[in-house]
């Protein structure tokens, strides 16, 4: 890996007189990539410029959860830097032939700022620039919401990156269409019978859709994990592999459920502007309610579980005997509950 990364590196550095990787060490944490972080010292006339870098690495195809691409992530990348004053770090070059690491990969810088984004809440050491933290967040994402789709759609990868028969040519055929996939990729996720809540919720969504809103470039993981800060700002929004053209309301969804999943409370902040939904519809004029939330934060969900619940199974019939999947499969399962608690099934506390 350490050859592999150099020699990528002189192709990408053409000029460079010599280049040295240093502290090469993998990154803890998360499932659906395999990260390292690394310095490159790049050898220049006469001087030395140190580029702290992350390599992004795809995991063999039996241990992936979800199925993504690092071209599709290095295109989305350099069009928001392009494009938009979203924060996001620059990413170098993808390495879609999977012979120098085994798998396709990229190479992207490593911003600066903390990912301890817990430290902002419950008291947390950084607790102090909280409000001032997710005010801007809260302004990255409205950025990214209303910045011109066909500019960030590269190639228009991003209107079904999956390949699933996702129509983004109008928001009632993008909601249609989605669900079409959930119903159709059932068969592949129903590894017990108590799967058949995720089938209950595809139904009960597609019967109670909301009023239409303009599609956009959403972010796909906006979670409180997902973004540096320093001195009270964003210095970066990062994992950029679930972006796709949808419902901006998905983005706020998700990060409702996920707030609460890491027991954050992200939604509660800026407290000046009365939360982080009364900022983003003062930024946006776009009025969206809480029940609206509540329906987003299921139909999300459901983008993210299809796939994790698919992985499951394959590993439940024996597939693949890989460790990790046992590991979600409880998560898997509780998520099952929370499903059935926002649908209002009975005796589901």
């Amino acid at each position: 890996m350490h050859e592999q990364l150099v020699e990528h590196l002189r192709r990408h550095f053409p000029d460079a007189d010599r280049i040295v990787v240093e502290e090469l060490a993998p990154i803890p944490g998360g499932f659906s990539r395999e990260t390292y972080r690394f310095d490159a010292h790049v050898h220049r006339g006469g001087a030395v410029h140190v580029m702290p870098m992350i390599l992004r690495k795809d995991p063999p195809p039996a241990a992936a959860i979800i199925q993504t691409s690092r071209q599709r992530e290095h295109d989305l990348i350099t069009a928001i830097r392009e494009h938009t004053r979203v924060p996001v770090s620059e990413s170098y070059f993808p390495i879609v032939d999977p012979k120098p690491f085994g798998e396709p990969a990229m190479v992207i810088e490593r911003a600066h700022g903390s990912g301890q984004t817990s430290n902002l809440f419950n008291q947390g050491p950084d607790a102090a620039q909280t409000d001032d933290v997710i005010r801007h967040l809260c302004e990255v994402l409205v950025e990214l919401h209303t910045a011109d789709v066909d500019k960030l759609n590269v190639g228009g990868q991003l209107s079904d990156p999956r390949g699933v028969g996702v129509e983004t040519t109008s928001w009632d055929r993008y909601m249609e269409t989605t669900f079409e996939y959930y119903i159709n990729i059932y068969p592949k996720v129903d590894f017990d019978p108590s799967m058949s809540v995720y089938m209950d919720s595809f139904l009960t969504l597609r019967r109670k859709k909301p009023r239409p809103l303009r599609l956009s470039l959403v972010h796909g993981d906006f979670n409180p994990a997902n973004f540096l800060y320093q001195d009270r700002k964003v210095t970066a929004l990062i994992d950029w592999e679930l972006a796709r053209v949808g419902d901006p309301r998905e983005d706020l969804g998700w990060m409702k459920t996920m707030d609460l999943l890491s027991n954050t409370s992200v939604m509660e902040h800026p407290k000046s502007e009365g939360g982080f939904l009364s900022y983003y519809n003062k930024l946006t004029g776009w009025d969206i309610t809480p029940e609206e939330i509540d329906y987003f934060s299921l139909f999300g969900t459901a983008y993210v579980a299809v796939e994790v619940a698919a992985a499951v199974k394959r590993r439940v019939n024996r597939e693949h005997m890989q460790l990790l999947h046992l590991y979600i499969l409880q998560p898997s399962i509780l998520n099952l509950l929370n499903f059935a608690k926002m649908l209002g099934y009975p005796g589901v506390a």
